[in-house]
């Protein structure tokens, strides 16, 4: 690198955003971010193929330009003032957010059109694995890797194009992503109609079956008491899991009562391998959101988005359809809230 190498660098409080007009050096920007993390001169020295002085020097030069110490130096202990930990996060961001993008667009010029795609495990073996084809038969052109994640696992040091992860919307945002709601599901108590006949019958109590749960999501509590359904007691037997499907696979060989989700039970339902014994669905607390990093979309990613949101917006029609021709009410969470008010 050339000491010449000019950016603007920005500078974020936690009251508001200021830009320093004044142009800062990327060398000393790259110097003081190395020593920062390596918490030593000479190994930043020694990343950075330079001189320790010539590493010493840059970053006093960027203390003086910006005009506040972001060091604090003890002896051979370095220790970052408040300044200089606010410009070192933001910082890592930024060159994090250079290393993904250069990567990137080298993965495309070696590779073509590929996208990267990660999905938790059971929306990916579940739904996703059943439409992708169709967009991959409509754009002849573009490859897609998909990565089945495990259930609730968010890694950012991945190079990816989409992430699908499900939770509580805003609470991943973060690491240069933006993110956006791609839908939610409807929770359904389902089990085989052998099972329902021999432990839900007249004069039988949900409490006393055979119960698989997600220990990823566990919301049995709170769907009865939305719903209104008494379970007559707390859970007596129960086995727990690690995935949904897990516990719809178990279900469906007549092994227990589970809360499925309508993205993963349907294909079961709609072939009668699962009943939803109580005629009642729940709309999720939680979604699946899509995240994507922060830098231009190419046209494969812009296609495959569309493509994505309109195979869910159809599947999810199709789903109230099945629901609504089996008598099953669909209850809305910010209904019910607002008449238990």
């Amino acid at each position: 690198m050339q000491t010449s190498d000019k950016i603007s660098a920005c500078v974020t409080s936690g009251y508001g955003a200021t830009s320093l007009r004044k142009h800062q050096s990327l060398t000393a920007l790259r110097a003081f971010e190395a020593v920062a993390r390596l918490n030593s001169i000479s190994c930043a020295a020694q990343e950075l193929h330079v001189t320790r002085p010539a590493v010493s020097k840059q970053v006093a030069q960027l203390e003086s330009d910006m005009g506040c110490s972001l060091l604090m130096r003890t002896g051979n202990v370095i220790r970052l003032t408040p300044a200089g930990r606010e410009l070192f996060v933001a910082l890592q961001q930024a060159f994090e957010l250079i290393q993904l993008t250069t990567d990137t667009i080298s993965r495309r010029a070696r590779q073509g059109e590929q996208l990267r795609v990660l999905v938790c495990r059971d929306f990916a073996s579940s739904w996703l694995a059943g439409q992708v084809g169709k967009f991959l038969v409509a754009n002849p052109g573009i490859s897609v890797e998909i990565t089945a994640e495990k259930n609730a696992t968010f890694r950012l040091d991945e190079d990816f194009d989409f992430r699908i992860f499900y939770g509580m919307h805003g609470a991943k945002v973060g690491g240069g992503l933006e993110a956006s709601e791609l839908c939610r599901w409807i929770d359904l108590l389902v089990c085989t109609r052998d099972f329902a006949q021999t432990y839900l019958g007249e004069g039988r109590k949900p409490c006393d079956a055979p119960y698989l749960i997600d220990a990823n999501y566990d919301i049995w509590e709170e769907w009865c008491a939305l719903t209104r359904l008494d379970p007559g007691g707390a859970r007596r037997q129960q086995t727990m899991f690690n995935e949904t499907t897990l516990c719809l696979s178990v279900a469906a060989s007549g092994g227990g009562l589970t809360i499925g989700d309508s993205f993963l039970a349907m294909p079961a339902i709609r072939a009668g391998e699962l009943i939803v014994p109580y005629p009642l669905g729940l709309v999720s607390a939680q979604n699946y959101t899509l995240f994507k990093p922060k830098r231009p979309s190419s046209p494969a990613s812009q296609k495959f988005e569309i493509w994505l949101r309109g195979a869910i917006e159809s599947y999810q029609v199709g789903v109230r359809q099945t629901l609504t021709e089996q008598g099953i009410q669909v209850m809305e969470r910010h209904r019910i809230c607002a008449m238990g008010r």
